[in-house]
């Protein structure tokens, strides 16, 4: 609806109407009507449909290095039998190696992620 709202209004500009008649007709503002003609006049083929709003970058994302280092902690904690594996650890490994990482929430999503979080679940009890 919103669509044919914003191509019929760039149409009634081509046809000559004025900008103020037609976003007043259209019960619209005067930003709302030049925000789709300039879109229009840009060229692309798509410009009356919405764009996603969501950012373009994520500027706190965990690069791709910090998130193979907890990786490559985790895997090698678990080939040991005995050695602890929880973000704890993985922290206290990666601190001893100098280097500064994120939260432990975010250390637990990573390896959630990865399918590198496994439940214990302990035998029922008898009694």
């Amino acid at each position: 609806m919103e669509e044919k709202k914003r191509r019929k209004a760039v149409q009634r500009h081509l046809n000559g109407e004025s900008p103020k008649s037609i976003y007043t007709d259209l019960n619209r503002s005067k930003k709302w009507f030049f925000k789709w003609l300039k879109r229009y006049q840009a060229g692309e083929q798509d410009w009356y449909k919405d764009q996603s709003r969501a950012p373009r970058q994520r500027p706190t994302r965990t690069g791709d290095s910090e998130r193979q280092s907890i990786i490559t902690t985790r895997q090698r904690l678990a080939s040991h039998p005995s050695a602890q594996v929880g973000v704890s650890a993985i922290k206290w490994e990666l601190t001893k190696a100098g280097t500064t990482f994120p939260s432990d929430r975010t250390i637990h999503r990573i390896l959630k992620q990865e399918g590198l979080v496994k439940k214990n679940f302990l035998p029922a009890q008898r009694s």
